[in-house]
């Protein structure tokens, strides 16, 4: 960690540093909450009522998991049932469909002259084959399972026992020497003579790859569907849901099958009888998402397809009989499952893209931003500083026209946070990990010393809220390291009216982790009985200096406001790595005088108007001076609310961070290159 350089950069920025358990206990404090991501409930289960709970709650998890499946179970029941009573209109038009379907196809007829075709399939293949009746002979790879038959004149590949589907495609593909690759990994029954040569004839000028009209068959009993014999799906369509989450439509289906049409661009298909260009398919890196679902792995093909330049067509002249199986009524339109392992991993390569392609929103603005704060879950975002340093950010950069949601370290990965373009990461909990579809980007508030160099080189971009720490990461680091410092709220921190219960000569708002915080055992050393709000102070002061356990952060410019003056103080590491407190900026902001103790780097952003102690005695005469001339530390205390509003709000941040962004390239989320 860049932690181990952090004792010889702190030391010289001030005499006294903070004790040694100090020290010991700030890095337990921060490594305890890096492994069990729940600062709260570390606390709350020394509580009997809470041990309860949660002793009552591991004995009835297992019923809860066991339940759960059974509902599951249930539900998946319920859904068949469903699908099979919406399925009565079909049933009695059973014949009036199937006559239209050969009515539809009779006249359909493929083109002469077609590129090498290999097929690459399942053993089912060559039953297809003769049910379909097909005239042409294309090379045909049979992906086996230990040497299974493969049928006459096949070439076989033996697959090892529970190899994934797809990846076991993909050997198949490698094997093949057509020009043209076909997929069926289900069971497809053409219907239209020379169907392989209409999507092969598709291809070139652009397009380079071609998906058929693929047909529900004329399912009989409890596998009945409202869409038998009618269109399954003429390719995809990607749509976004009202969370933000890209899915896949099935587009037309339901309708009846109209093969005289002209072929026409589509967003992504499925894999089902999908023609890929094998050049294309090569230089795309071939089949890649597991996880049982083939049509998750074709969508995440066409996305890379499209990204090289490629076009993907529906060819209706081509139509073929799909077997597979439909699991629910909403699948019928929706044929990917959106919770599944295939579809998490297509968003992690391709959401942000995908978002707008459904758009189709070509251009980068406005860009879509989520912000992930190091809160362990939204219970506790309100007592943490970071979400609301992460709140005020996203309003500014809404209204310089961003798009932009916050969420807490538990939401890192959802599928909401993976589809949006840019993802800003408020270093606290350990790594956020990266994902190829979009721009990845640290910034560095607080707590150097749990920063790993491994984090900085997975971003595209690290911004550091100190020049210091920045020219150290810079010499690890190959990424892009820029300075972006603390800021203030001036809508929330402002001067407000003293109230009377907060009204104190001196305040100090902090927690204490345990230990004796350097600026109240110095002020306490002066002779100064401060008013504390925060919480773990009782048994470390007199309670009676307590004011409060917690302040909401609405009320904190109240509480700023009210004081005669507020102490400051930082961590170690801070200190020694020049990160300045984002209270200084939030008291200066509510024009009240602040004294801190010493960074050299509050001078270099304040100059005078923030007075610094290194021992208790100079705590103490400042102190005095203070509450001695309250107009002139007012004075002190309006240069530097002046300096704050000029050059240190969120809105001067969210500027800074746009300008950062397109000055190192990631304006453009459509940048991104999937991995």
């Amino acid at each position: 960690m860049l932690g181990d350089d952090v004792a010889e950069a702190g030391g010289g920025s001030r005499d006294h540093d903070l004790p040694g358990d100090a020290v010991r206990a700030e890095a337990r404090h921060w490594r305890d909450l890096a492994e069990q991501r729940d600062a709260a409930l570390h606390s709350l289960t020394r509580r009997p009522l809470v041990r309860l709970a949660v002793g009552l709650d591991r004995r009835v998890g297992p019923l809860h998991r066991r339940i759960g499946s059974w509902w599951g179970h249930l539900r998946a029941l319920n859904g068949r049932a469903l699908l099979v009573a919406t399925s009565v209109a079909a049933r009695c038009a059973r014949q009036r469909r199937a006559d239209a379907l050969k009515q539809q196809i009779a006249g359909l007829t493929g083109p002469s002259g077609c590129p090498s075709v290999s097929v690459i399939t399942f053993a089912e293949w060559g039953s297809a084959q003769r049910r379909g009746g097909t005239d042409e002979q294309p090379e045909v790879i049979v992906v086996g399972i230990n040497g299974s038959p493969a049928g006459q004149g096949a070439h076989i590949v033996v697959a090892s026992e529970g190899l994934e589907r797809v990846v076991a495609l993909e050997r198949g593909a490698a094997a093949a020497t057509g020009d043209v690759l076909c997929f069926a990994p289900a069971l497809l029954e053409p219907l239209t003579s020379g169907w392989l040569a209409s999507l092969g004839s598709a291809l070139g000028a652009g397009v380079v790859a071609a998906t058929p009209t693929l047909v529900h068959p004329d399912r009989r009993g409890w596998h009945t569907t409202e869409h038998d014999q009618r269109v399954r799906s003429e390719g995809f369509e990607l749509a976004v849901e009202g969370t933000g989450v890209p899915i896949v439509l099935a587009r037309r289906a339901g309708l009846g099958v109209d093969g005289e049409r002209a072929p026409v661009e589509v967003d992504v298909a499925p894999l089902a009888g999908l023609v890929v260009d094998r050049a294309a398919y090569l230089a795309a890196g071939g089949l890649q998402v597991a996880g049982g679902d083939d049509d998750a792995a074709a969508a995440d093909l066409c996305m890379r397809l499209r990204g090289l330049g490629g076009r993907i067509v529906h060819v209706p002249a081509s139509v073929v009989v799909d077997d597979r199986p439909v699991v629910s009524r909403a699948s019928l339109l929706q044929p990917i499952d959106a919770h599944g392992v295939g579809w998490r991993s297509f968003v992690d390569r391709h959401g942000p893209a995908a978002v707008r392609q459904a758009r189709n929103d070509p251009g980068p603005a406005p860009r879509r931003w989520v912000v992930t704060t190091a809160v362990p879950s939204a219970r506790l975002a309100p007592r943490w500083g970071d979400w609301h340093l992460a709140e005020a950010l996203a309003r500014s950069l809404r209204a310089l026209g961003q798009d932009v949601v916050v969420q807490t370290h538990d939401q890192a990965d959802s599928l909401v946070a993976r589809s949006r373009d840019l993802h800003l990461v408020l270093h606290g909990l350990g790594a956020v990990r990266r994902t190829a579809g979009q721009h990845h980007i640290v910034w560095v508030v607080s707590h150097p010393e749990t920063l790993d160099v491994a984090e900085c080189d997975a971003a595209d971009l690290v911004v550091v809220a100190s020049p210091r720490f920045a020219t150290h990461l810079r010499a690890r680091s190959g990424t892009p390291i820029e300075v972006l410092l603390q800021a203030t709220d001036p809508e929330r921190f402002r001067p407000r009216p003293p109230a009377p219960e907060h009204r104190h000569p001196v305040t100090i708002v902090a927690k204490t982790r345990e230990v004796l915080r350097p600026v109240v055992a110095d002020a306490l050393a002066a002779g100064i009985r401060p008013a504390i709000y925060g919480s773990g102070w009782e048994h470390l002061v007199d309670p009676s200096l307590v004011v409060a356990d917690h302040v909401d952060n609405d009320e904190l410019a109240v509480v700023y406001s009210s004081a005669g003056v507020v102490l400051n103080d930082h961590w170690d590491t801070m200190a020694g790595w020049g990160f300045v407190s984002n209270r200084i900026f939030d008291v200066l902001a509510c024009g009240t005088p602040v004294i801190s103790d010493e960074v050299a780097e509050i001078h270099e952003l304040f100059g005078d108007a923030v007075p610094t102690y290194r021992t208790s005695d100079e705590l103490g005469e400042l102190v005095r001076k203070a509450l001695d001339d309250p107009p002139a530390a007012r004075r002190r205390a309006e240069v530097g609310r002046a300096m704050v509003l000029e050059h240190h709000t969120f809105h001067h941040r969210a500027r800074q961070l746009l300008d950062l962004v397109e000055q190192h390239g990631l304006g453009s989320a459509g940048a991104v290159t999937p991995a």
